[in-house]
């Protein structure tokens, strides 16, 4: 048992720097870490038949240090906070109503697509980081693991998408590229901001903050109308 948690997480580090490797070669979003690690881990599990319940167990360690990595972000933060608080306005109208949208079209898109009613619930909180995600979707009624699912989807799709909606739009100003990355794509947009700058990055983690509070209140609220519609539906 030992030796399977000691092999699980050397396995994890050397596909993750070996993903490292393959997107200096090729970079792009589709040979991004983020995506071919995992890839290559779950092909192991499943070539070996390895229970992913012992995987997890064996990389525990790695899950419990993601949260002193966390804390890291507060550091550039704090360093930009009196900018960040010259748009204090913009930043929480902008939040509010992209998680409006977020959740209405969540929602509005799964009963079209006709994943049932379930679907519909579990989707609300998918536009903010995992952990909260997972248990506000427990609070209101959804499946947490559905809610993982479509929140990495939004993840990935909103860091794949973001280059080219900012070069679009033109977008120029440093804290609206990172609200867009942190409200867009929480923990990857988070990431991939500070590759831009500091002040983009520290956008985006006041965006993950301050847009999973807000998407809270907001699920709350809608809850009751948006129970009552899926009831007629």
């Amino acid at each position: 048992m030992i030796l399977l948690k000691i092999c699980s997480l050397l396995l994890t580090i050397v596909f993750f720097y070996a993903a490292k490797r393959l997107n200096k070669k090729k970079p792009g979003m589709l040979f991004s870490p983020a995506l071919v690690a995992p890839a290559g881990l779950i092909l192991l599990l499943l070539l070996t038949d390895i229970p992913y319940q012992a995987y997890s167990e064996g990389t525990s360690m790695l899950s419990e240090m993601m949260g002193v990595v966390t804390v890291a972000f507060a550091v550039p933060l704090y360093r930009n906070w009196s900018v960040l608080m010259n748009h204090r306005r913009m930043i929480i109208y902008s939040l509010a109503t992209g998680s409006l949208i977020a959740i209405v079209a969540g929602v509005s898109t799964t009963m079209l697509l006709g994943l049932g009613k379930e679907a519909a619930i579990s989707v609300i909180p998918r536009s903010i980081t995992l952990p909260v995600a997972v248990s506000v979707s427990e609070a209101i009624g959804g499946m947490p693991t559905m809610t993982a699912v479509f929140g990495m989807l939004t993840s990935f799709a909103g860091v794949f998408l973001a280059p080219t909606i900012i070069k679009r739009l033109r977008l120029r100003h440093s804290v609206s590229i990172g609200l867009m990355y942190g409200m867009g794509a929480h923990a990857l947009g988070m990431v991939k901001s500070f590759e831009r700058g500091e002040l983009e990055g520290s956008s985006s983690t006041l965006a993950v903050i301050a847009g999973a509070i807000i998407t809270v209140i907001w699920a709350f609220t809608l809850m009751p109308v948006i129970t009552t519609w899926l009831a007629a539906v």
